[in-house]
């Protein structure tokens, strides 16, 4: 990575702890904001592991930015109100040509439940490989997008993960319905966009050892597993996984998770979730789709499409 890029990430990790939320600019380059201003929050995790932004979803979007060029025209991008019903399909489908615009590697395959997107982001400027979005968008209302990350390798595709994926199948944990940052039926390229950014923290957690930004544990009824998942997961210089907005989890939970035995939270955790948190990984049909061994899969086959969202509060 060139040391330009390195800063430039760096410096888009300090205000993601700083909760302030980055810019996303055409073709996936995320770039720091131009403010320090607070410009989102995050909430609670799920059972999924969700990381959720509040407010705007991708600051602004400027032009059609190279991999190593440099950005140059505004959009914001945001939450959009729900839809339902056939609705959705005439949502998605209509936009498909605008978010060709933004990202000029996406493509589309129909499925008899939905259709889903293949599309490219550059990640960050200056960075030699970028990543690739595997997004089910269900037609369906009530069950919302699951999707799935990886880093556009030489060697070829290599999974996102597993920070902050879901709960078993390594689908993308980058928000959640409940914070109104991105509805069904809403703007698509918003979609990429935050997943864009998911995939910079990751980035940032690969190069500085560190993931950026405000952190949470599993909310009720597992609550009971947070001093294991936050052991496990947590840095000590990260922003503690209780949610804290300033204290790192060093100094905040920690020294209370180690007063459990480790080994029986470990335990607890495999009963309660019914596995371990190192089984998370894509189905083998989304591995062998992003390598280009096989086509799509079924929509039905990799996305549980009898427990909507809005019954469960899970959403990739």
């Amino acid at each position: 990575m060139e040391p330009s890029s390195r800063e430039i990430l760096t410096e888009i990790g300090r205000q993601l702890d700083a909760n302030v939320f980055p810019h996303v600019f055409d073709g996936g380059v995320v770039m720091p904001s131009a403010s320090d201003v607070v410009s989102f929050a995050l909430g609670e995790e799920t059972d999924d592991e969700q990381q959720r932004p509040r407010g705007p979803a991708a600051g602004s979007r400027k032009g059609t930015a190279r991999r190593k060029g440099t950005p140059c025209r505004s959009r914001q991008a945001g939450a959009s109100a729900r839809i339902s019903g056939r609705m959705l399909r005439t949502a998605y489908e209509a936009q498909v040509g605008s978010l060709e615009k933004v990202y000029p590697t996406s493509r589309v395959f129909p499925d008899d439940d939905g259709m889903w997107l293949q599309t490219q982001s550059s990640v960050l400027s200056g960075l030699d490989y970028g990543a690739t979005f595997l997004i089910a968008l269900p037609f369906a209302p009530g069950f919302g997008p699951r999707a799935w990350g990886f880093w556009n390798d030489p060697g070829g595709p290599l999974w996102i993960g597993p920070r902050h994926t879901n709960f078993f199948d390594g689908s993308i944990c980058a928000f959640s319905p409940s914070d109104n940052v991105w509805t069904e039926g809403g703007n698509l390229t918003s979609l990429v966009d935050l997943y864009t950014v998911w995939a910079l923290r990751h980035l940032h957690l690969k190069v500085t050892g560190r993931w950026p930004g405000r952190q949470y544990s599993l909310p009720p009824p597992n609550e009971v597993l947070n001093p294991y998942y936050r052991l496990a997961q947590c840095k000590d210089d990260e922003l503690c996984g209780c949610g804290s907005l300033t204290a790192r989890y060093a100094e905040c939970c920690k020294p209370r998770d180690l007063r459990f035995d480790l080994g029986r939270l470990a335990q607890d955790f495999v009963r309660h979730m019914g596995g371990r948190l190192g089984d998370r990984k894509p189905p083998l049909a989304i591995a062998d789709f992003a390598t280009g061994e096989c086509t799509a899969p079924r929509i039905s086959d990799v996305h549980n499409l009898m427990a909507p969202m809005a019954r469960t509060s899970k959403q990739a």
